[in-house]
């Protein structure tokens, strides 16, 4: 079964009636009491009443404390302190000051790069950033992993991925790469494309 959820601005159909439920909701929401209509109405009094009982019952909700297992609040710092390793991230040159970007961005842009190309799938990419003296500081070392399509030259297909890797970094990153390493880790055939 599938379900279809309306989106938060669609209009509400109005009650048997005839009358806007959401402007009952609302006042109902507000405390205003039943005009001589709605009173007499059954299908005004059921919507009133059911307003009422839901914004009870959220009221009481809110109130409630709740107590997260200890296990959430390891599990969030560690994601946080993950995200603040000064090592996952790469110094961009930058002439406004210094500039980051997290190293699992720039793989994915990376990756996402190789995976246009036609007969390889791109499946990991390893950026290392480590100065080597007398080389440009920002210059970094890709090590990527791909399968390839059964039958491709992989000599040129891997000559085409350096290529595509050196200028995604340059163009697309501001990084420039010193050294691109490619491992073909599998081959697939036409039927898996």
């Amino acid at each position: 079964m599938a379900l279809n959820p309306e989106p938060a601005d669609a209009p509400v159909a109005p009650l048997a009636c005839g009358r806007d439920p959401a402007l009952l909701w609302d006042r109902a929401a507000e405390g205003v009491p039943l005009d001589a209509h709605e009173r007499a109405c059954p299908h005004c009094r059921a919507a009133h009443a059911d307003a009422r009982g839901l914004d009870a019952v959220v009221h009481r909700m809110a109130g409630q404390r709740i107590e997260p297992p200890d296990a959430v609040l390891d599990r969030v710092m560690s994601a946080v302190a993950t995200e603040l390793r000064p090592h996952e991230l790469l110094a961009l040159p930058s002439p406004h000051g210094p500039a980051r970007v997290s190293t699992a961005a720039a793989a994915a842009v990376l990756r996402r790069a190789v995976d246009g190309m036609g007969g390889l799938r791109a499946r990991s990419c390893r950026i290392d950033q480590q100065g080597v003296p007398g080389a440009d500081p920002h210059a970094v070392d890709v090590r990527i992993t791909v399968t390839a399509r059964f039958g491709v030259d992989l000599a040129s297909v891997t000559a085409r991925v350096r290529r595509l890797v050196i200028a995604a970094g340059e163009q697309v990153l501001g990084l420039p790469v010193r050294r691109v390493d490619i491992d073909v880790v599998d081959l697939f055939g036409d039927d898996e494309a």
